[in-house]
């Protein structure tokens, strides 16, 4: 499947199959994809073209293993964010390629994923920045539970001649519970004097004062915890425009980390 958009746009799609998305220059808008594979992979391209100020919202809903492959192309001065929602309990792999391939270009990608006991999440990303005076960054975050299994190598690549470009990443890991396993790779290729990088990295538990806390003012373990886990997966959600969506994913997300069990 493939679409253009123009000029100002907002869509939502329930996605089956492969896409290729283009957003035409100087268009503005915002797209929701809920990703219900039919086959074990599934590939998502997008292509940003100058000027254009786009932000995508992609929540897997897929009910068996799914490897994802995104591309996406950024072109002048145009400005992208792109998130990706994990709440399922099926395996997903993640594979991301942006390229940043003329000047004034600026790209976001966001992960966010929930993993849950004997479920392996993966991610292996890069972004590129290929021309001077460009901007990409990656923002990687997870919640693993018992036995949840959690990894992502994230590399971000500043080419000779891409001089005055930034190439920035985070990945944060709240790991709570017992035999869980969460292994983040952060990497930087860097080939240019003139530019600005850099990589945070926190794997940890919850700080036990802030649980005794919370619990202390009547909340069980389990809500404690889901309330701790809540701020790994805002910054994906906040992609999306429509309120009532919004509200409604935030529910879900709410549920699957417990903050309403008992």
């Amino acid at each position: 499947m493939e679409r253009t958009y123009r000029n100002r746009f907002e869509d939502r799609i329930d996605l089956h199959e492969d896409v290729r998305l283009v957003f035409d220059a100087h268009s503005q808008g915002s797209i929701l994809l809920f990703v219900d594979a039919k086959e074990d992979t599934l590939s998502l391209d997008f292509e940003a073209e100058p000027s254009s100020q786009v932000r995508v919202f992609i929540q897997n809903v897929t009910e068996h293993a799914l490897r994802l492959d995104i591309t996406a192309r950024s072109k002048a001065d145009s400005n992208v964010k792109i998130g990706l929602l994990d709440l399922q309990d099926e395996p997903c792999e993640i594979h991301f390629d942006g390229d940043l391939i003329e000047q004034g270009a600026d790209l976001d990608f966001y992960t966010a994923q929930l993993c849950l006991r004997d479920k392996f999440k993966k991610g292996v990303l890069n972004l590129n920045n290929l021309v001077p005076h460009t901007f990409g960054n990656m923002h990687n975050f997870a919640v693993c539970f018992d036995g949840g299994n959690y990894e992502m190598a994230a590399a971000g690549r500043i080419v000779k001649g891409a001089y005055a470009s930034e190439s920035h990443q985070e990945t944060r890991v709240l790991t709570m519970g017992k035999d869980h396993k969460a292994v983040a790779i952060p990497i930087l290729y860097i080939d240019e004097n003139d530019v600005k990088a850099s990589h945070a990295l926190t794997i940890g538990q919850p700080d036990a004062e802030q649980l005794y806390y919370l619990q202390s003012r009547g909340l069980s373990t389990r809500q404690a915890v889901g309330l701790l886990s809540i701020g790994y997966f805002k910054p994906v959600i906040s992609l999306i425009a429509d309120d009532d969506v919004r509200s409604e994913i935030e529910v879900q997300m709410e549920q699957r980390v417990g903050l309403y069990e008992y």
